[in-house]
């Protein structure tokens, strides 16, 4: 009987053994693909404050308020927000020109244009009508410093390019005819004209550079996001008042 007791105990410590091996790794595979937790605050980079970046704050807030996120922005020099939101300092990028990825590849875009800009170049007594936009390379341009966009434009005849830290800084060059051209977009370049060089002589030249989407980009750390972001994007672009196209 004593034999028989005996093979019983270990037979059942056996069972119990091998039942805990075999449920023990479902349970660790449970915990691994639990879904990642929602931040409880974003912050993203700006370039500065403007009412073009207010309207995309006020847009985005309730799509992230929603998912009981608190959105908030905070303004820095143009390379220095890419460099933070890169490395995951910041969360992500308010509003950025289509394609940074290429070149910052841990920020995901929302592939949804919030705002459209068009791009010119300007000048006081060079040509003001070319074949092709990027015949004005065939002279001395003045650009800003840093700007995605501009630096690929620039980049397909640099030779005569002269970079500047900001859109003031390259008007001003124009106007003291260190430059032939300058590029900037056609909303940004008026308004530094209307308030700095009223009284000079700039044109704009034709044809038009380029149209640029400037959509919203997060760090890969909260791509869990993306498609809720997405989603609810979608859902109110119909009321989206942000588009803006000259032709």
């Amino acid at each position: 009987m004593k034999l028989i007791y005996v093979f019983v105990l270990i037979s059942s410590l056996f069972i119990q053994s091998s039942f805990a091996f075999t449920s023990s790794p479902n349970h660790i595979i449970a915990s691994k693909v639990q879904s990642p937790a929602i931040p409880q605050k974003i912050v993203l980079g700006q370039i500065k404050t403007s009412e073009i970046q207010q309207h995309v704050f006020n847009f985005l807030s309730p799509i992230y308020r929603e998912l009981g996120i608190e959105l908030s922005v905070t303004s820095l020099p143009s390379k220095r927000s890419l460099t933070f939101s890169n490395q995951g300092q910041l969360d992500g990028e308010l509003l950025r020109v289509e394609g940074i990825e290429e070149n910052y590849d841990n920020l995901i875009p929302i592939p949804i244009t919030l705002y459209q800009m068009s791009a010119y170049a300007y000048t006081i007594e060079g040509k003001t009508d070319f074949k092709h936009p990027a015949d004005i390379l065939r002279f001395t341009v003045g650009m800003h410093r840093g700007v995605q966009w501009e630096e690929k434009f620039v980049s397909q005849f640099p030779r005569y390019v002269s970079r500047v830290g900001g859109t003031e800084k390259k008007f001003k060059l124009l106007t003291l005819g260190r430059v032939d051209y300058v590029i900037s977009t056609e909303e940004r370049a008026n308004e530094i004209i209307a308030k700095h060089f009223k009284d000079t002589k700039i044109k704009r030249v034709s044809p038009m550079l380029k149209h640029i989407n400037l959509i919203h980009y997060l760090h890969k750390k909260h791509a869990h996001l993306i498609p809720q972001i997405t989603a609810a994007i979608e859902k109110r672009s119909m009321a989206l008042p942000l588009t803006h196209q000259h032709h």
